[in-house]
């Protein structure tokens, strides 16, 4: 049985988001290298800073790259859209269908997810942490956190053809007068 071309292309960008935010935190901690040998839960340099910070940032920015690689592959017919009943509102459904808004509450999902793993090592007691499992951590972090915002933006888009269809359409006639 073949997989269908959006699982294809969604497996496709959340391989390539993954191996990305991965290369790409690793880069971050290299370059920043600001923590100690052993870093604090709360505080300036520490784990919830560093969380919050990136979580609520990643997850915007993932959402506009995600989000606008799907657009393309709408328009250009390498996925199918997705037409959800309008009466069954999904979740994801209710999402902005402006793109900064709707960045900016995935943003807040990423923020979200950060503040549940602080909560975690709360529950645990868990008051600092050594710097190389901290980095083990922040990676694990960021790989879920980009695989939930992909998922979340491409199906997202896939449900903006109506929307991409109109303004295409609305181009074409101001272009063509």
């Amino acid at each position: 049985m073949a997989i269908s071309i959006n699982y294809r292309f969604l497996i496709r960008i959340g391989g390539w988001v993954i191996l990305s935010t991965a290369m790409l935190c690793v880069l971050l901690l290299q370059v920043l290298e600001q923590h100690a040998e052993i870093v604090p839960l709360w505080g300036q340099k520490s784990i919830s800073t560093d969380l919050l910070t990136f979580s609520f940032a990643f997850g915007f920015v993932l959402n506009l790259i995600a989000t606008k690689l799907t657009h393309k592959a709408l328009l250009a017919k390498k996925v199918l859209p997705l037409h959800w009943h309008l009466k069954s509102q999904t979740l994801i459904d209710r999402l902005p269908r402006l793109l900064l808004q709707r960045a900016f509450m995935l943003g807040l999902a990423g923020t979200l997810m950060a503040c549940l793993t602080l909560f975690l090592f709360r529950l645990v007691h868990v008051e600092q942490v050594p710097y190389q499992e901290y980095i083990v951590i922040f990676l694990l972090h960021a790989v879920s956190l980009a695989w939930a915002i992909t998922v979340i933006s491409v199906y997202r888009a896939l449900g903006d053809y109506s929307m991409l269809r109109k303004a295409r359409e609305n181009k074409q006639s101001t272009s063509a007068s």
